[in-house]
């Protein structure tokens, strides 16, 4: 009986502690929630500093029209990525990074009223798990199966491949002309982004809205089970002992 109580009274700290995180999940999307309340999209043409938001396309940016190294598509710009597997340096680590090549320069977003260069860093991976504005190409190289390579890849990292190796070349992109909801602060060398989706206002909100009440009931579930689980527990040991 002393070790069911135990393993109940773990149990349930465990509970009261994922209830705990809940929490703090919760918090942080009420903040969200809050802020995309609170800044309504404006034209981009009449921001000045601060927090802003636009429903607004993706456009080149200063930098101009670029082409994807790997795939030879236009957009208005990209991140390419190689990397050997698995790595030669440490054990500890899964992978040498080979190549690492952005696009020369931001790329923008657009609206009827103008255009404003947008900080890319992130944009190649969710922001705040939103649906992203960019497309991916990935190719993997072995010399048991080769397959063909982009110019962007040096002849020497391919002869110097080993049996047991392998290549990752990943180039991520965003095309010209994808509808995005953005919001973000305005700095002197254009936009970063809290927020970058292709999702409208409106949905990035409704998801939002959901996710509250999804981590509301999370959070009562998992805590009343904990403390009950708790509670039982010690009373249990608290009359065995």
């Amino acid at each position: 009986m002393v070790t069911v109580a135990t393993i109940g009274f773990c149990a349930g700290a465990l509970l009261v502690g994922a209830a705990g995180i809940f929490v703090l999940l919760h918090l942080g999307n009420h903040r969200e929630v809050r802020t995309l309340r609170r800044v309504r999209p404006a034209p981009i043409a009449s921001w000045n500093s601060g927090r802003v938001a636009a429903q607004a396309r993706t456009e080149y940016g200063p930098a101009g029209h670029q082409v994807g190294p790997v795939s030879g598509e236009d957009c208005v710009w990209y991140h390419v990525v190689l990397r050997r597997e698995p790595s030669r340096r440490s054990s500890d680590d899964s992978y040498d990074l080979l190549l690492d090549i952005t696009a020369p320069g931001w790329p923008a977003i657009a609206d009827a009223s103008g255009r404003i260069p947008v900080d890319p860093r992130g944009l190649d991976e969710p922001l705040r798990g939103e649906p992203v504005a960019t497309e991916a190409t990935r190719i993997t190289y072995r010399r048991s199966d080769p397959v063909r390579l982009p110019a962007v890849v040096p002849p020497d990292i391919v002869d110097s491949l080993r049996k047991h190796e392998h290549l990752e070349l990943t180039e991520v992109r965003m095309p010209r002309g994808v509808a995005v909801f953005a919001l973000g602060r305005v700095t002197a060398d254009g936009l970063r982004p809290a927020y970058f989706t292709t999702r409208t206002r409106a949905e990035a909100l409704a998801a939002r809205i959901d996710d509250l009440g999804l981590a509301r009931r999370l959070i009562a579930g998992f805590g009343l089970t904990g403390l009950l689980l708790t509670g039982g527990a010690v009373v249990i040991l608290r009359n065995l002992s």
